[in-house]
C-alpha cells in the first residue's frame, strides 16, 4: 500500500500513502502517514483514518472528498506497533518457515489476515515464489519473529486470489471448527 495515491471519488489526486498506521494489540491498521503528491513532494502534516477510506485498491485507496484527509495522529498502541517486514516466520514447534515480506489485509476490516512469505527454504517445492500465509485471529510478533501455530503451514498457498478461503479455513480449525 505504501506509494499509492490516494484519490476523491471526483478524481482528484490528493495525496499519496506514506505508512501504513498498524495496531498489533488489536490487529487492525488504523490509518495512514501521506506524502504530497507532484512537484511538491514530501511529507504532508494531515493523515487518513481507516474509517474515512471509502476503498482500497491495487492501484489506489480512495476517500470520498480531500476533507477525508485531516490533521490529527492516527494513534494506536504505540508500545505494540511496529514493523514485521522482514521478520522470520517460526512454527511454535520451532520450524523456519521464511521472512515476511509483505502483509496481506482485509480492506474491509482493515484487519491483518496473513503474511506474505519468502520461503525459508526450496523444500516446498515453491523455486522462490511468494507464498501466503494465513494468520490465526491472534497472534504472536516480538519484533523480531513472528510465531504461528504450526498447523498454519498446511493451508499456505502461492494462490492470493484462493488467500481468503485459506484463512477462513485455517481459522475455523483453530477455533475448533475443523477443516
Amino acid at each position: 500500500m505504501i506509494g499509492l495515491p490516494v484519490v476523491t471519488l471526483a478524481g482528484d489526486d490528493v495525496a499519496e500513502v506514506r505508512d501504513v498506521v498498524f495496531d498489533a494489540g488489536v490487529g487492525q491498521v488504523l490509518g495512514f502517514t501521506l506524502n504530497r503528491r507532484g512537484r511538491l513532494a514530501g511529507r504532508m502534516k494531515e493523515t487518513l483514518g481507516r474509517n474515512r477510506v471509502v476503498a482500497v485498491g491495487p492501484d489506489a485507496v480512495m476517500v470520498a472528498d480531500a476533507d477525508a484527509l485531516v490533521v490529527e495522529p492516527v494513534r494506536g498502541d504505540q508500545h505494540a506497533s511496529g514493523n514485521v517486514l522482514g521478520d522470520v516466520v517460526l512454527t511454535d514447534g520451532g520450524v523456519q518457515v521464511g521472512t515476511v515480506s509483505d502483509v496481506v489485509i482485509d480492506a474491509a476490516e482493515g484487519s491483518v489476515v496473513g503474511y506474505e512469505v519468502a520461503p525459508a527454504d526450496e523444500a516446498g517445492g515453491r523455486h522462490g515464489r511468494r507464498a501466503y500465509l494465513p494468520l490465526p485471529d491472534t497472534g504472536a510478533v516480538s519484533g523480531e519473529a513472528l510465531m504461528v501455530p504450526a498447523a498454519a503451514v498446511e493451508y499456505i498457498t502461492t494462490d492470493l486470489a484462493g488467500f481468503g478461503e485459506a484463512v477462513d479455513r485455517f481459522r475455523a480449525l483453530m477455533r475448533g471448527g475443523g477443516s
